[in-house]
């Protein structure tokens, strides 16, 4: 029993730690954790608009620490809804990372080529 509650605390830590970087995240603090960045050379950094990042990065975050938190619970009450629940998060984790991955892309296309458009007429 004392070994379920060490790891369920291990995982509620890791939450907490998991909902901090997903609040500075989305308030658009400290360093933007996403590899679009991260890959992106200093010329790039520099131009590109990261809120969408951050954005990004906050709601991944956010639920990741759900998905801890649900794993702690599991950890010390042992119910199949919570798991059925986490992995749910989980999934719609992956959809959404995806689906703004995506859309990201397009906007930053067509952010390029209005400007190209606007230099060009």
């Amino acid at each position: 029993m004392t070994t379920r509650i060490v790891f369920a605390v291990i995982m509620f830590v890791l939450s907490a730690v998991l909902t901090l970087l997903a609040v500075r995240s989305l308030i658009c603090r400290g360093y933007c954790f996403n590899n679009a960045y991260i890959w992106a050379s200093e010329q790039e950094r520099r131009e590109k608009d990261l809120t969408p990042y951050y954005r990004q990065s906050g709601v991944v975050f956010l639920m990741l620490a759900l998905t801890a938190l649900l794993e702690g619970l599991y950890i010390l009450v042992d119910a199949l809804p919570l798991m059925i629940a986490e992995a749910a998060v989980f999934a719609a984790l992956m959809v959404y990372a995806v689906r703004s991955s995506v859309c990201i892309e397009r906007s930053n296309k067509d952010n390029t080529s209005e400007k190209g458009e606007k230099y060009n007429g």
